[in-house]
């Protein structure tokens, strides 16, 4: 043998009754893969190599790889060669030959292994190529006859190559290597779907299975699984319904369920099981919302009723001022205040003109008769001059020519006289500035009331965050919490003088683009606000689906999801019954007729599963949050992953099958006629 590894007849009688006695002997008294076996064993003994199946199948991994294998290969026994050559002092040429005798006998003594070794060299060698290049090798978008083209052309390309190398050169093999290889390659697009598909159906088969169960068929499961995966999976779905809260059904989670439930609304046997949840959940959005509203922001209070509260407690400051200044035993001289008021009438015009001489007229009275004038020291005449001018200040006096807000200027003369008044009043009068101050503080209690009423009014009227900031910023605790009994009471308002409780308060919270619900914030606290924006939005979605699914919106929608789930009908129309009739006579009538109630009989089976799967589809819509719509999302969500799973799966089968049809061009060829002038010689 090559090598120097000889045949010795002696040494094979004994190999094989070490073997356990001869075996029938092959045509003409010679066994063929007996004969093998024994070379093996006597390379491994003379050039000390392991002769195995896996030695097989590994060098048969690396030469299976396209093109490259055999010098890959080559290359390995060549290293092997010289290291041995080195380390025993042999003839490198030697060392050579008993490497390449080695590999033919281990080839010959194992061809199972060393085949399957050579069909996955040729996958790992092709398959990175596929993924690096999937357009170039018919495995990109596209059609099939398309990407079967181009897979052939460059499993031609690659079959040719790989031939050439194999059988050093030859054309001819080139050529039947590059023709084997753009047929497999043409078939190979087909082949890895067909084979990627069959591998994604085995395992979801499997994985269903195996799986959690959904409480529901499995023909019901499937339509909410496709309804699961259009909606972008199971997390963005418990999101979705833990937004809306409790009262949430699965047809709000997403428009994909929704739309289901709008094709079940239109079918007989799932009308009612579908809309009466619905039905029922509208009818209870008042006290929804109102529960909302007033856990958020608390029991509402009339504003005219907390004006009332606050009047009533300003009374008991008030009788304080007046038994003050009833009591007080010492004058209080108006001179200081008749200078301010000259001083001011100088420039002084309109209202605050009038203003200024009603307030000096009734602070100083000069006698026709004898023109001396008597100013008042006494401080109820003070204190009741005072409170005129404060009448006129904030309400106006149609008598005096004098409109309401006239005189709100806080640097204005009038209101400069005023508050001189006042300070004479406290600075002399004891008691008289403890009990004004607990009587203003309500007072400005009442006005924060009547703002805080006025505060979420839009249009022209309405107020802007940063301005009601700066009011609030030196404002007390108490007179906030006045302002927000305001607004309460406005929102109560709003709420319950308007049929649509929901629509007035979107339009409320809304506002001016969106200023009523900060200023709410601002007053409320953001967590209130939020929370009533909350059960506004998640109403707004209960709403939404009662229109669409109930009240008949969108019927162009409905009636395509309807068209989705239809049961099939049984018997059909006879338009064939007809056409056979005319054709083949009473014959042909009576054999279509005999098709036509087969037909009716799977049809009718078909129906009532349709009907039944239905059924189950209606009651998983309107399942709300609890133990039962847990275990089928659950079930949706390991269904989904499974399914993502088996795609993987699947496309590594079919770029898997495309590699392994496209790298074996050299193995196919031999086996192609070699009758065809193509594979002659």
């Amino acid at each position: 043998m090559a090598g120097g590894v000889t045949f010795d007849p002696a040494e094979f009688e004994a190999f094989k009754q070490a073997a356990g006695g001869p075996a029938p002997a092959g045509a003409g008294g010679f066994d063929p893969s007996e004969f093998a076996a024994f070379k093996a064993e006597q390379t491994r003994t003379d050039t000390g190599r392991e002769t195995g199946a896996m030695n097989a199948a590994a060098r048969g991994l690396v030469d299976g790889i396209p093109v490259a294998g055999p010098y890959i290969l080559g290359g390995i026994d060549r290293a092997d060669a010289a290291a041995r050559a080195y380390m025993g002092g042999t003839d490198y040429g030697s060392e050579v030959a008993k490497a390449q005798a080695y590999g033919a006998d281990v080839k010959a003594a194992h061809p199972y292994a060393n085949t399957a070794g050579e069909v996955a060299g040729g996958i790992v060698g092709t398959a990175p190529l596929i993924a690096a290049a999937p357009a170039a090798f018919g495995a990109g978008t596209g059609g099939l006859i398309g990407r079967s083209l181009i897979s052939a052309a460059s499993g031609s390309a690659l079959g040719g190559a790989d031939a050439a190398v194999r059988n050093d050169g030859d054309l001819i093999a080139a050529r039947n290597g590059a023709i084997a290889g753009g047929a497999l390659g043409a078939a190979a697009p087909a082949a890895g779907a067909a084979l990627g598909a069959g591998m994604r159906n085995f395992y979801e088969m499997i994985g269903s299975r195996l799986g959690p169960s959904s409480g529901f068929s499995p023909a019901a499961t499937r339509v909410l699984a496709e309804d699961a995966a259009n909606s972008g999976g199971v997390a963005p779905i418990r999101s979705r319904m833990g937004e809306l809260g409790s009262e949430a059904m699965l047809l709000d989670a997403s428009p994909s369920f929704q739309g289901q439930a709008q094709g079940l609304a239109v079918r007989p046997e799932t009308r009612e099981a579908v809309t009466a949840p619905i039905i029922t959940r509208a009818g209870g959005m008042t006290d929804r919302l109102a529960s909302d509203i007033n856990g958020a922001f608390g029991p509402a209070i009339s504003p005219q009723a907390a004006t009332d509260t606050f009047a009533a407690m300003r009374q008991v400051p008030n009788q304080a001022i007046g038994a003050a200044v009833d009591g007080a035993q010492s004058p209080v001289s108006a001179r200081p205040v008749l200078g301010m008021i000259d001083d001011r009438l100088q420039t002084a015009r309109g209202a605050e003109e009038t203003v200024l001489r009603r307030a000096r007229d009734m602070l100083a009275h000069t006698d026709p008769e004898t023109g001396w004038t008597t100013i008042a020291d006494d401080p109820r005449i003070l204190h009741n001059v005072k409170q005129e001018m404060d009448r006129v200040i904030n309400y106006g006096d149609p008598g005096l020519g004098v409109t309401p807000g006239a005189l709100a200027r806080k640097d204005g003369a009038a209101q400069a006289v005023r508050g001189h008044l006042n300070d004479l009043l406290r600075d002399q009068v004891p008691g008289y500035g403890a009990a004004n101050d607990v009587s203003a503080a309500l007072a400005r209690r009442m006005e924060a009331v009547d703002q805080g009423s006025q505060l979420l009014r839009s249009g022209q009227g309405a107020t802007p965050p940063q301005d009601l900031a700066r009011q609030l910023a030196g404002m007390p605790q108490g007179e906030r919490d006045a302002m927000a009994i305001g607004t309460r009471g406005a929102i109560d308002q709003a709420v319950g003088t308007r049929r649509n409780d929901l629509v007035a308060m979107q339009n409320l919270l809304q506002g001016e683009g969106g200023w009523n619900t900060a200023n709410l914030a601002q007053l409320h606290g953001q967590a209130p606000v939020d929370r009533v924006v909350g059960a506004v939005n998640r109403e707004a979605a209960f709403d939404q689906a009662n229109r669409r699914i109930v009240e008949g919106s969108q019927t162009a929608q409905r009636g395509q999801a309807a068209d989705r789930v239809a049961p099939r009908t049984t018997l059909g129309n006879d338009i064939g019954g007809t056409v056979a009739g005319a054709i083949g006579g009473p014959q042909g009538w009576a054999l279509a007729q005999a098709g036509r109630v087969a037909r009716a009989g799977i049809n009718a089976a078909g129906q009532a599963a349709d009907v039944a799967r239905n059924r189950q589809l209606a009651d998983a819509v309107t399942l709300t949050q609890g133990d039962r719509l847990n275990a089928l999302l659950s079930a949706l969500e390991a269904r989904g992953a499974m399914q993502q799973r088996a795609a993987a799966f699947g496309n590594l089968a079919a770029r898997g099958g495309q590699a392994a049809m496209l790298s074996q061009a050299d193995r196919v060829r031999p086996y192609l006629p070699a009758a065809l002038p193509a594979f002659s010689r």
